[in-house]
């Protein structure tokens, strides 16, 4: 039995979750969906890379690849569209990955919210570029939203230099971002298009490659993310490919109703005053303040969880070895689970045994 890539990226992440989440959760988080829950178990579970990395992905189509793989024996369901993996299904994960090792640029949450202009922004400057240094002007725009046209029209004119010098910018950008031994460049570059010649899609570069269509969106992406790497890295050496990188709307990407909350609790209203003047659960108002200790920074949680209860949740996480909140609260029974799930998400990068 030879399961298909997408499978093993979905035992992994039951794997992750074991069990403590349903299987529409990874479908959340395949899409991207901006909810407390999802952002709180990207983070929780450890499965931020995956954010947003294959929203095509149907329910039906998640449906059918987690029953296949109960089928196989590989997964079983422990409660309802909860499923574990079964020994057989843990040492097929681990040979499968063995053989196609998970990307490892791969970083959704950090880059979903630019990846696709950036793309689009790229395909179409390299195609102009080209064109202009062979004056061709009688070509089909390879990105036909209005848009990107304007912007990258807007873009060039902005670099003040002759077609000559931006194709051999471009060009010397490109190559020096696309170095990379433990990335495969060539997914990205079977994908440009410029003076007569046409870059392939997705389904053809997957054919050309031996590619199952997924492993080739996990590892383009992983390619593209392993170049964002490098120009946020050192963004003065790669000014021309830095530029194309549009920039977030919010530095810190709240959910609409979390950010309700985070402006009240600034004003220093109570966890029960947020709930009472916004007609929420408190478990609601819990939740945004999961969410805002994971994407701001600088938010403080010991009005929340005391320094001391901090400290006794950490040193308990690191000796079950796992961010598993009953297994912690077993061994830390005068803590709440919104105190576990805070002080997880606060120090949610430190190191697990």
């Amino acid at each position: 039995m030879q399961i298909t890539y997408l499978e093993a990226v979905i035992l992994y992440l039951l794997k992750k979750i074991n069990g403590e989440r349903t299987i529409y959760s990874l479908f959340h988080l395949f899409q991207g969906k901006r909810s407390s829950q999802t952002i709180q178990d990207a983070h929780l579970y450890q499965l931020s890379p995956f954010f947003h990395s294959y929203p095509s992905i149907t329910r039906s189509q998640l449906e059918k690849a987690v029953n296949c793989l109960m089928e196989y024996g590989l997964a079983e369901e422990i409660a309802d569209t909860k499923v574990v993996l079964t020994p057989r299904g843990i040492q097929e994960l681990d040979l499968k990955l063995a053989e196609s090792p998970l990307p490892i640029y791969l970083n959704g949450w950090k880059y979903h919210q630019v990846t696709e202009s950036f793309w689009e922004r790229l395909t179409l400057l390299i195609q102009v570029s080209s064109n202009l240094v062979h004056r061709e002007r009688s070509f089909i725009p390879v990105r036909n939203k209005k848009e990107t046209l304007n912007w990258v029209k807007h873009y060039i004119r902005q670099q003040g230099e002759d077609r000559y010098q931006l194709a051999e910018r471009l060009y010397q950008e490109l190559t020096a971002t696309l170095e990379n031994q433990k990335s495969r460049p060539e997914l990205i570059v079977l994908r440009l298009t410029g003076f007569k010649k046409i870059g392939l899609t997705a389904v053809q570069a997957a054919e050309l490659t031996g590619l199952e269509p997924a492993h080739y969106h996990f590892e383009f992406l992983n390619s593209l993310h392993a170049m964002f790497d490098k120009i946020m890295s050192d963004s003065s050496r790669f000014p021309l490919l830095n530029g194309l990188i549009k920039q977030p709307e919010q530095k810190v990407p709240l959910t609409q109703s979390t950010e309700k909350t985070y402006k009240m609790l600034q004003r220093g209203y109570s966890i029960e005053e947020v709930a009472a003047v916004r007609n929420l659960k408190e478990s609601t108002v819990e939740d945004h303040i999961v969410e805002i200790v994971l994407s701001v920074k600088e938010f403080k949680i010991d009005y929340y969880v005391l320094p001391e209860k901090q400290q006794r949740i950490l040193t308990a996480a690191r000796k079950i070895g796992a961010k598993r909140l009953k297994q912690i609260r077993e061994q830390v029974v005068d803590v709440s689970y919104f105190e576990i799930r805070l002080v997880l998400a606060k120090y949610g990068d430190v190191k697990w045994n």
